[in-house]
């Protein structure tokens, strides 16, 4: 199967994601509590603002016509259960809400009585009782009291004073400028609220994501080579970035907010409940068929986000290896080849993107359409009933606010479903990530090296194979005594470079034992392991920063004098030393601004600078020029005394020097010796030795 191709799907429960997510969020738990009661405080300036227009629409814009219970000045004691009373001509006023029923509730005692402001032919009138405003009363005068016939009901008035309506009309402007204040503190409030919770969710979230940053590049730094075979670059770099930053959005975002929506919702509701009954149910007709949207609309998404996401993977991956190899696309003419690869999976990646912004794009619409059906209901049910005076003005205007707000965290959904659906495929792939364990690790109870480490590498029938079944090594057994050179040959394919990385145990053996002084290096500590033998490859990588860090690596305990040393043994220091900038010297990426040669002599420089007791070459001078080699050489003459080294090359004039040289062929060892003695035996090395030497003639003849 192609390192490109990725299962679509992982098998993890939603359950079981949330916990690991909300683990990570554990440490922060006082800090969401706290943006948690923020979202209650500003939830509460939201709610205020619809309640404070319908208490100045009902109680000052129409509250001169509104039920007021009378009584003398010195009884205005009893009407303090009602609200403030107002003084007037030797009357106590205060008005009452008679909420949907437009029917008088029982007085208090015989001393109130309910009463109304009524105009009629330009005149007030205080009629006893409580007539509808809406109606067109007339007025008949019966005797010294007037009369008020309104829905064929009659009401004994009189005449009110331009005094008392003054005082009335007085109080209600003035509670203009309460409520005035009172609003502009709820959107202030809800402001500096809101930029509070934000910053808090910022740091949060931003420091959550920190942290599983830092443990997935930790725990990729762990893996062991199979996993990095068979995981390209690409898809490893969409997972520490674009994955993590999807959770990013989840924790700073959309957690607590999807709680301040559910505390709006149900605030809303508790209003409009305490508002009008008739009104709030007729509003909820709609919510079933929302209900029902929203379960289609997790599935088809879920599916949707996971398909992008596979995608992005692979997009990512294909761009990775295309850039890293673009000479060899261009040496090849293989650029339009390549650009139709490139088309094909955009395209992909394109459609999958598409078919996520058409469901949103019905979804949304959907649910907003919903919401506007449910204010027509509301202004078709509410005005009539506005009209029939069992209900106020203010409260259908209120709920003309309350419903559009009810609406908006719904409608907003389909973006945090979307968030929340992206979040949870990225978690899939960052947790099925750190699910994995490392084939290579620490055994459970380590043998530490003996120090000093003397260098005895020993195979004993060890059989290894990277796919089950398809034998690298068969049957290898060999010793390695310490500070000697060891040089492995053999054809390609042979199993060489296998048995170095098996040595680094970069690879875990199959069957046999390799002991290093003595002991399995199964049971010896990786870092300790690793730490003792220094390697230098024939790809060599340099990392951007400058020819010193190159060297070092960012160990602190690497003094700059240490480094020059490390490079002159290397003879790395003739060529640095002709640099502007020396060992300052910024590289690009991988290097390129050095040659080829210059590359493999940094290193050489940088398996010196750790003083390993082991040092294995792999095809290490096979990019450097003849010249060069001789004086790498010397250089090896000195770095390998006291050092147990191996060395795997194909020209066999390199490693004549060796004190061992191991035949490799299919897998096995064929035969052990000096360069002198394998000559002599005229086997297999001795073939080998005889066709480079002609393969080597041919070429000075030919010049």
């Amino acid at each position: 199967m192609s390192i490109h191709a990725e299962k679509a799907a992982v098998d993890i429960k939603d359950g079981q994601l949330f916990k690991k997510m909300l683990a990570y969020a554990k440490p922060h738990w006082k800090t969401i509590l706290l943006c948690i009661a923020l979202a209650f405080l500003i939830v509460l300036t939201d709610l205020a603002r619809p309640y404070i227009i319908k208490v100045a629409i009902d109680d000052r814009i129409n509250g001169l016509h509104k039920p007021m219970y009378a009584a003398r000045a010195e009884d205005a004691a009893l009407l303090a259960p009602y609200g403030d009373p107002i003084v007037v001509g030797g009357r106590a006023y205060v008005r009452v809400d008679a909420g949907e029923s437009a029917a008088p509730p029982r007085p208090p005692s015989d001393a109130v009585r309910p009463v109304r402001i009524v105009e009629a032919g330009g005149a007030a009138y205080l009629a006893d009782g409580w007539p509808d405003p809406k109606t067109e009363p007339t007025v008949r005068l019966d005797g010294d009291r007037a009369v008020l016939e309104a829905a064929g009901l009659a009401f004994a008035a009189e005449p009110l004073g331009a005094e008392t309506v003054e005082a009335l009309r007085e109080r209600d402007v003035r509670g203009f400028f309460v409520l005035g204040a009172l609003f502009l503190i709820a959107v202030v409030g809800g402001a500096a609220l809101s930029y509070v919770q934000t910053n808090l969710l910022q740091y949060t979230g931003q420091h959550i994501i920190f942290r599983i940053r830092q443990q997935l590049f930790d725990h990729l730094s762990r893996m062991s080579s199979s996993f990095f075979d068979r995981n390209p670059v690409g898809r490893l770099v969409v997972r520490v970035t674009q994955d993590t930053e999807s959770l990013n959005q989840l924790y700073s975002q959309v957690i607590v907010n999807l709680v301040k929506d559910v505390i709006v919702l149900f605030g809303i509701l508790i209003i409009m409940l305490q508002m009008s009954l008739k009104l709030t149910a007729l509003m909820l007709v709609v919510i079933p068929l929302l209900f029902g949207m929203t379960v289609w609309y997790r599935i088809v998404v879920r599916e949707a986000q996971r398909k992008m996401r596979l995608l992005l993977a692979r997009l990512n991956s294909f761009l990775a290896e295309n850039l890293s190899g673009i000479r060899i696309t261009q040496l090849f003419v293989r650029e339009e080849r390549q650009l139709e690869q490139f088309r094909r999976l955009n395209g992909e990646h394109y459609k999958a993107g598409m078919r996520g912004t058409v469901i949103n794009s019905i979804f949304q619409p959907a649910v907003g359409f919903l919401g506007n059906f449910a204010i027509a209901l509301l202004i078709w049910y509410g005005g009539g009933s506005v009209l029939d005076g069992t209900i106020t003005f203010g409260i259908v205007y209120a709920f003309t606010h309350y419903v559009r707000q009810f609406f908006n965290p719904l409608m907003s959904l389909a973006e945090k479903y979307n968030q929340i659906q992206t979040a949870m495929v990225g978690a899939e792939r960052i947790f099925d990530m750190l699910d994995e364990k490392p084939a290579i690790v620490d055994a459970a109870e380590p043998k530490p090296l003996p120090r000093p480490v003397r260098g005895t590498i020993e195979f004993d029938r060890v059989w290894f194979a990277y796919n089950e079944g398809e034998w690298v090594l068969r049957d290898v057994s060999f010793r390695i005594e310490p500070g000697q050179t060891v040089a492995f040959v053999g054809a390609t394919g042979a199993g060489k470079s296998s048995i170095i990385q098996l040595i680094n145990r970069f690879y875990d053996i199959q069957q046999g034992t390799i002991r290093l002084d003595g002991i399995d290096i199964r049971d010896i500590p990786l870092d300790q392991l690793r730490r003792t033998i220094g390697v230098v490859q024939q790809d060599v990588f340099l990392f951007n920063g400058d020819i010193a860090s190159n060297i070092r690596l960012n160990e602190a305990g690497i003094t700059d004098e240490q480094v020059r040393e490390a490079a002159r043994l290397a003879h790395a220091d003739e060529f640095v030393a002709k640099l502007p900038l020396g060992y300052a010297t910024p590289l690009g990426e991988r290097g390129v601004n050095l040659s080829l040669g210059q590359r493999q002599l940094l290193s050489f420089a940088r398996a010196v600078a750790f003083r390993p007791q082991i040092l294995i070459l792999d095809e290490a001078t096979s990019n450097i020029d003849t010249e060069t080699e001789l004086v790498v050489q010397d250089a090896l003459r000195e770095m390998t005394i006291n050092r147990t080294t191996l060395i795997v090359a194909h020209r066999l004039s390199t490693i004549q020097h060796a004190d061992q040289i191991i035949v490799m062929h299919k897998g096995k060892v064929r035969e052990i010796g000096s360069h002198y003695q394998l000559l002599a035996n005229k086997g297999y090395y001795y073939k080998l030795f005889e066709l480079q030497y002609k393969e080597q003639k041919q070429m000075r003849d030919a010049r």
